[in-house]
């Protein structure tokens, strides 16, 4: 009898801290700690933020020179604004069962449910459905800005330091496959022929990153007539803890015409814990040209590259220096004011992160993510001179691919509620926002279906004092 097995675990142990394990857009069942989280960039500036997070043409603040340097070269008097954001994040999945046309008791075991009628000896504690909640409350900006007048031209300088991504990472499957003979694309599994006999083991999974990465950013900008023109260096640099581990549930012996064994776990449980610094620098172009009754602007940020060097603390002991290729990236935008008190936004971000590559450690290249360019829309009333109500909404893009989808290109999309307001007294001022994400994607395995829900709220509130 011949007798087939794979161990992508212990490929994880070499691939995810020698760098040679290559990732998949789609999303896996236990795909190893590498790039997750690190595409989930944020705009400091909880004005932007409470109106869906436009960029091109927008900022009217100091926090411009993170996104749109342009806009330096509006500020009417210096400026200096500090803020800071509160967020909680809900996870779960959900688990709808088949039964598998090949094994057919096999979706029963999988379930370890005693509660069900048709009863199956539980072989340990563990169920599929799981939920995970986390929260964090870190600084978001502190930043300085100065309008002069030199040569017949308007002039804005700035420097501030802010958060530009969050970090924060989380996914779980109870019912790790490995080799994974539930999935259904990009090809199933060949099906056990007479006399062979396939080993799967059967395992928990779960991984998770914590942390952020943050910008030093000086930045200038010029207005002549009615265009302006605006340039910013951000010097990148950040932290976070990276942790995942897997505990063995058993080990399933697949045979031909629905015969299958299941074994008592063998390699108990192993945990790979440590954690990464990021650096890098990005540039950022921006122009604008402005009306009074409508504004157009462009931003647009040269390729770069983000190195992430890690090291294990708990586990297999090891470091190495992993490479983020991030290529050009474009924002257009149009920003509308139909009256005095009404400010109408919309930006439109040509998302390109099917081209970025990440290039492990002493391994190969890879893409690690599909791409889908975004859109968002933002609105402001002024109610008087010393209140501004905002609110907004954009689609934001997951980078990968539910397991199973049809269309292999198309990424799981996010949708984002934002609201907040400003008020103004005097010299000072205070801007909120609030920010509701919401992701629900299925993934389809032969067995079963996976619902999963991902809820964030996020609070920004800055205080700003202008000289």
């Amino acid at each position: 009898m011949k007798v087939m097995r794979s161990s992508i675990w212990r490929l994880w142990v070499l691939g995810c801290m020698l760098g040679t394990f290559e990732s998949a857009s789609a999303q896996g069942v236990a795909d190893p700690l590498l790039h997750q989280g690190l595409n989930q960039t944020v705009w400091p500036g909880a004005r932007v933020r409470a109106m869906g997070g436009v960029v091109a043409g927008a900022y009217q603040d100091v926090t411009a020179l993170f996104a749109d340097p342009a806009a330096l070269s509006g500020l009417r008097q210096p400026e200096i604004r500090i803020g800071g954001s509160y967020g909680t994040t809900s996870l779960e999945q959900e688990v709808r069962w088949i039964p598998n046309r090949i094994y057919a008791e096999l979706s029963l075991v999988l379930e370890n449910d005693p509660d069900k009628l048709v009863i199956t000896r539980p072989f340990d504690s563990i169920r599929p459905p799981w939920h995970y909640r986390y929260s964090a409350a870190r600084p978001t900006v502190i930043a300085v800005g100065v309008p002069f007048s030199a040569r017949g031209m308007s002039w804005g300088v700035g420097i501030g330091l802010g958060q530009l991504a969050v970090l924060d990472h989380y996914y779980q499957n109870n019912n790790a496959l490995d080799p994974n003979i539930g999935q259904l694309r990009p090809a199933p599994i060949p099906r056990v022929q007479e006399g062979d006999s396939l080993l799967v083991d059967w395992f928990q999974f779960m991984r998770e990153r914590t942390g952020a990465l943050y910008g030093v950013t000086p930045a200038i900008s010029v207005q002549f007539g009615r265009f302006a023109f605006g340039l910013s260096v951000t010097v990148l640099t950040g932290t976070s803890e990276d942790w995942q581990y897997r505990r063995d549930r058993g080990q399933f012996v697949l045979r031909y015409n629905n015969d299958f064994s299941l074994r008592p776990p063998s390699q108990g449980e192993e945990m790979l814990a440590g954690s990464s610094k990021y650096r890098g620098v990005r540039t950022v172009l921006s122009g604008r040209f402005a009306s009074d009754r409508f504004a157009l602007g462009i931003v647009v940020r040269p390729g770069y590259t983000l190195e992430r060097r890690w090291k294990t603390t708990e586990g297999v002991a090891r470091e190495g220096v992993d490479k983020l290729q991030i290529p050009l990236q474009v924002t257009l935008g149009l920003v509308l004011y139909p009256t005095n008190a009404w400010r109408l936004a919309v930006d439109y971000d040509l998302h390109q992160l099917d081209k970025v590559q990440y290039v492990p450690s002493g391994g190969a290249s890879f893409t690690p993510w599909v791409g889908k360019s975004t859109l968002r829309l933002g609105v402001e009333f002024r109610v008087n001179d010393w209140l501004a109500l905002r609110a907004g909404y954009r689609d934001e893009p997951q980078g990968f691919v539910p397991a199973g989808a049809a269309f292999v290109n198309d990424p799981a999309m996010a949708s984002v509620y934002t609201v907040g307001s400003g008020v103004h007294f005097g010299r000072f001022g205070f801007d909120f926002s609030y920010e509701l994400f919401r992701l629900r994607y299925d993934d389809l395995w032969l067995s079963n279906v996976n619902t999963n829900r991902i809820v964030a709220h996020t609070v920004l509130l800055e205080a700003s004092y202008r000289l």
